[in-house]
């Protein structure tokens, strides 16, 4: 593993903190590996190089060689496609602009077309992400771990393929909740054979299982959300959304939730309440206090107090200090450092106070 010695301790920590058995804090850092960062890890390889994917690899590769990984931390060469790659599997367009890094996908499909969609194995882009997760499989072998991409939920795919997102779907709920009901069922059963085809990919024992958050598993796992759902009143969400969510989470063997701002926290209470979601990964979004702020503790409290694990993004100044405000079991915090020097005397702190 490039610049990862202790992988196999680092694997077994990630499975006790997954069965709630780790009797400390996972702590996940990234440094440069000589005092500065020449650039940052381009996680759009696969869409910037397109279909270039040999290239795509091998750029990850090397930037994996400037970064140390301290903790828990890992190379995670994830098959980043954009959020709602689903979405082109099922035809919608892909649009990918490299000067801001960013990916989205709009369709122009009708509910009575989408609620008998069919899932097309030779469509490109389903046949370029298998090709991008073999080739990454071989090439990445021992140096660094694959992880899965974000295929999103299969309310907002909807509403991708809907096209003019969210305003035709948020259209729907309202005007022909029936129809987009079964196309979000019929999504839903496209994600899970999707799911599926993709964990063939991969061999629990070596690889494992990543994805975009950067935890890792022995067993499958996925990180769910629902874009759509901050246009959403708690009534609407429980009666359109819930229900998918409790499936998927009886689908796959781990999960968390993707909670992302504010605009979300209105529906906590009913994800808490689902016995199958293991964890809530918070995302504080733009504008708003960093994930190391005492703002947020109440919040981490409550997860906490629900047995849920937590996965938070914090500034390396404020790793010790949110920690120091809630409970070290089941908790997993993500900082990137400036300097080696910063990250060598954040872990020094860290193994001073937990071991």
């Amino acid at each position: 593993m490039i610049n990862k010695e202790d992988w196999d301790e680092t694997k077994k920590a990630f499975r006790d903190w997954w069965e709630k058995s780790l009797d400390k804090p996972l702590l996940q850092i990234f440094a440069p590996k000589n005092n500065y960062w020449k650039q940052p890890v381009d996680i759009w390889v696969f869409l910037r190089y397109y279909p270039n994917i040999n290239k795509a690899i091998n750029v990850l590769l090397s930037q994996f060689n400037d970064v140390s990984f301290f903790g828990e931390s890992y190379p995670n060469a994830w098959i980043n496609l954009g959020p709602g790659i689903l979405s082109a599997c099922l035809g919608a367009n892909v649009n990918f602009n490299p000067k801001i890094d960013t990916a989205w996908f709009e369709g122009n499909m009708n509910l009575e077309y989408l609620r008998n969609v069919n899932f097309d194995p030779e469509n490109e882009w389903w046949k370029y992400l298998i090709k991008c997760t073999n080739t990454a499989l071989e090439k990445c072998d021992d140096n660094a771990v694959v992880g899965l991409t974000d295929l999103l939920d299969p309310v907002t795919v909807a509403g991708q393929l809907r096209g003019n997102f969210p305003t035709n779907i948020l259209r729907d709920i309202f005007l022909d909740r029936k129809r987009l009901v079964e196309s979000i069922g019929r999504i839903q059963e496209i994600w899970f054979r999707c799911f599926n085809e993709l964990c063939r990919f991969f061999d629990s024992s070596d690889n494992g299982f990543s994805t975009w958050a950067g935890l890792w598993s022995d067993k499958r796992y996925y990180v769910l959300q629902c874009d759509t759902i901050v246009y959403l009143s708690p009534k609407i969400f429980e009666e359109l959304v819930y229900p998918y969510i409790i499936e998927e989470c009886n689908f796959v063997e781990r999960t968390i939730w993707h909670l992302d701002g504010p605009l979300e926290l209105k529906h906590l209470d009913k994800l808490l309440e689902i016995p199958e979601l293991d964890g809530i990964q918070w995302i504080p979004g733009a504008g708003n206090p960093d994930g190391g702020e005492d703002v947020w503790v109440p919040l981490y409290r409550k997860v906490q107090e629900k047995g849920k694990l937590l996965q938070i993004f914090v500034q390396p100044q404020r790793v010790m200090h949110i920690l120091g405000k809630i409970s070290k079991k089941g908790v997993a915090i993500q900082t990137t450092c400036e300097s080696l020097k910063e990250a060598k005397n954040l872990m020094k702190q860290f193994d001073a106070e937990f071991g």
